[in-house]
């Protein structure tokens, strides 16, 4: 039986949401970028919001009320989160992995990288 919470701590919240969340993405990558996420939904199915901002490639930093959380959905679609008991979940490749643990709402960060793309696997780090 599917268990999203296996291995997490106990402050963490995830709930399944059907389609990748897709996002825009504005400003001159070496001076600032803000890109907004859309297709987010909440546990309670109402939307969800989140953006990414970088300054000066240096300075990142995130807000929002739910965001993806990778490792989670590859390890859903992996089927490595089953419970050990029956029946056996079968992974739905249209579902993903949404958190809304608060510490994942909000990050502040210094990086000394170039920016990576705009990807639901990295909507935080940019």
């Amino acid at each position: 039986m599917l268990y999203l919470h296996k291995y997490a701590r106990p402050d963490e919240r995830f709930h399944l949401q059907v389609g990748e969340p897709w996002c825009q993405g504005w400003g001159w990558d070496s001076f600032y970028r803000s890109v907004k996420w859309h297709g987010l939904v909440k546990e309670n199915g109402t939307d969800g919001w989140f953006t990414s901002y970088v300054l000066l490639w240096y300075i990142r930093w995130y807000i929002g009320n739910v965001k993806c959380d990778a490792t989670r959905t590859a390890m859903y679609w992996y089927g490595q989160l089953d419970d050990g008991h029956e029946p056996v979940y079968v992974p739905d490749p249209a579902k993903y992995v949404m958190t809304t643990t608060p510490k994942e709402k909000f990050s502040f960060r210094l990086h000394g990288t170039p920016l990576n793309r705009e990807i639901y696997t990295n909507m935080g780090g940019l």
